[in-house]
């Protein structure tokens, strides 16, 4: 027979074991008490034990010694005065018999144990400085039996007070309990049951803010949300319903065509779209149980390649099938279609079935079609005007061929009048015959001889670099004169315009460096005369410092700073473009424009690029740097 398990209330559980732990708190310091007041007793029962021995050893050595019997027996009389003394026993040669002894009348109770017995020698000592000589032996036995009954009643008031605080303490944590507890957890408990029989949003209201009045808070909030959460499955119902008509619309009314299969291809179902482009009409029987393959015409092996990517991969995606449309005609569609998973009437897994989704991509075939005899015919054309274009470059190749032939054949012929007339110009400036007047024509002669000169190598200079025909020739040079000798060529111009030039050179400059010495020479002049053609007051320098220097290299930064017109940022942009001339200032003063992108390309042949810094109206920095091996 089964047991009936006890129920106990939370109020009977709570009282229960505040009284427990109460009484376990009174009985241990009760314990601690009681246990503190018997050593302390005992302590003094030792203390008045130990005077009283020293009293009897200093008292009865004296009458003993005299045999003074009357003196011993009122001394006798008077240690058994004390109510803690049991019985003293003196057995010496000066008592009658050797021994003497008193007994209380009424015996000690209680075990020997609770008795003190002390056994001591009395001395007779004459004199403070005389030998003492042993008289008598005497035994004292004390009893405890007025410290037990000191602890007895010690004890029974800490019994008496655990009984009141345990009276107390139920009944205060009784009613605690009641007022705190219970009744509260009993209106949660009754909030409880009007929000299970269907009172959704019910409240209780909060008295306290401790815990309970928290839980309150939480059962309050907690009916909110579930009558928030009835409106929510209320809405959702009406939501579905109204989702599913939605869906239903749409699946009936897509574009698309849209269908369901079992997994052995038989039709579940297929919305109108998809009807129609079968030309299933409303005589034709229905599609539901037939296969796909009798319905949509679709060749055996075209299926079996279908079913093949379906379970393999479970979805099949942009698959492109010729069906059989209305009336028979081709129909090419793209076909998307997966696996889903049915769940079965007890939630485990149920059939399997196809779902999928096909789109009309005729027109798009007939365009790709189109494109691609289109794209055939572009081949064609362009293939066509590839030929040309090689014919083209083959005729520009010749032409360029045939300038470089011209350029190299007349750079001869330019040069040799030129040179005669530059010759004879000289040689009449120094006949002395010839007056100032004739002479300053003939200075402008061979000024613009020189000019044309210059022209001239500019031109044939761009026209070989263009060409690709220049190389650098690098040798070993004298990196000092080679810079004396480029700012020597501009010196006198500077001095003729006023202007301070300088050469500022590194003390660590190596002596003797490989480098091509004329392309570098021809750059430095090119820079130095454009800094000293476009400064007319100030400055121009010529600064030639060591960045780095080993062994075998030496990495070289040359400079040209001036302090002439300048140039804004647009012009910069325009620098170093052939037959660019960025400041009006160029038409005036001369020039084809060239120097600059010749210069740009020879130090590009060096490996490096020249770099400008400038501000309209303060002046131009142009610098570059060069790896040169040392000698």
């Amino acid at each position: 027979m089964a047991l009936t398990p006890i129920n106990i209330g939370i109020q009977t559980r709570m009282t229960a074991g505040i009284a427990l732990v109460a009484s376990l708190l009174v009985l241990a310091v009760g314990w601690y008490w009681t246990s503190h007041e018997e050593d302390e007793l005992m302590a003094s029962l030792r203390q008045r034990e130990s005077r009283m021995a020293g009293l009897i050893e200093r008292s009865f050595a004296g009458p003993i010694w005299n045999l003074d019997h009357v003196a011993i027996e009122n001394l006798l009389d008077a240690v058994m005065a004390d109510p803690e003394v049991q019985a003293i026993e003196l057995q010496g040669l000066g008592l009658h018999g050797g021994k003497t002894q008193r007994v209380r009348s009424t015996p000690a109770s209680g075990p020997d144990s609770a008795q003190l017995r002390r056994e001591f020698g009395i001395t007779y000592q004459p004199a403070a400085d005389a030998p003492g000589t042993q008289v008598a032996t005497a035994v004292l036995v004390y009893t405890r039996e007025l410290i037990d009954e000191q602890i007895s009643r010690t004890r029974l008031f800490v019994v008496e007070l655990l009984a009141v605080v345990m009276a107390g303490i139920v009944i205060a944590s009784s009613l605690l309990v009641h007022f705190l507890v219970r009744r509260p957890v009993a209106r949660l408990g009754a909030l409880a049951q009007r929000v299970a029989k269907g009172d959704l949003g019910a409240q209780e209201p909060v008295e306290r803010g401790d815990e309970i009045g928290e839980l309150t808070k939480r059962f309050n909030a907690m009916s909110l949300k579930l009558r928030s959460a009835a409106d929510q499955v209320q809405l959702s119902s009406d939501g579905l319903r109204a989702s599913e008509a939605r869906y239903r619309s749409l699946f009936e009314n897509a574009t698309e065509g849209i269908f369901q299969a079992d997994a052995q291809g038989r039709m579940l179902g297929m919305n109108r779209a998809f009807t129609q482009m079968l030309g299933l009409g409303s005589g034709v029987q229905s599609p539901v149980g037939r296969r796909l393959r009798e319905l949509t015409g679709i060749g055996r092996r075209e299926m079996l390649r279908v079913a093949a990517v379906l379970n393999e991969q479970g979805k099949i995606q942009q698959a492109q099938l010729q069906l059989r449309g209305a009336g028979g005609r081709p129909l090419w569609v793209e076909l998307n279609a997966h696996w889903v998973e049915a769940e079965g009437a007890d939630g485990g897994r149920g059939q399997r079935r196809i779902e999928g989704m096909v789109s009309d991509i005729s027109l798009r075939r007939q365009a790709e079609a189109e494109l691609t005899r289109h794209r055939d015919h572009l081949e064609d054309l362009v293939a066509e005007r590839t030929a040309e274009l090689q014919e083209a470059k083959a005729r520009a190749e010749a032409a360029n061929f045939a300038k470089g032939r011209f350029l190299a054949t007349m750079s001869h012929e330019f040069r040799t009048p030129l040179n005669a007339i530059l010759g004879f110009t000289q040689l009449m400036q120094m006949d002395a015959t010839i007056p100032a007047g004739q002479q300053a024509k003939l200075q402008l002669m061979r000024d613009s001889g020189l000019h044309l000169l210059e022209l001239i190598n500019d031109v044939l200079d761009m026209a070989s670099i263009e060409a690709g025909k220049v190389s650098l020739k690098p040798a070993l040079v004298d990196l000092r004169a080679l810079l004396d000798m480029a700012c020597d060529s501009v010196r006198l111009r500077a001095e003729q315009k006023e202007l301070d030039f300088s050469l500022a050179v590194d003390a660590t400059l190596p002596a003797r460096v490989v480098v091509d010495g004329q392309r570098l020479r021809q750059v430095l002049l090119n820079l130095l005369a454009n800094a000293v053609k476009f400064t007319d007051t100030g400055s121009v320098q010529l600064a030639a410092r060591v960045v780095a220097q080993d062994a075998t290299q030496v990495r070289l930064s040359l400079e040209i700073i001036d302090t002439g017109i300048g140039m804004t940022p647009a012009q910069q942009a325009r620098l170093f473009q052939a037959f660019e001339q960025v400041s009006d200032a160029s038409r005036h003063l001369g020039g084809t424009g060239l120097g600059l992108s010749i210069s740009q390309q020879l130090v590009r042949l060096m490996g490096s690029q020249i770099v400008v810094q400038s501000t309209a109206g303060q002046g131009s920095t142009f610098a570059f740097e060069l790896r040169l091996p040392l000698a």
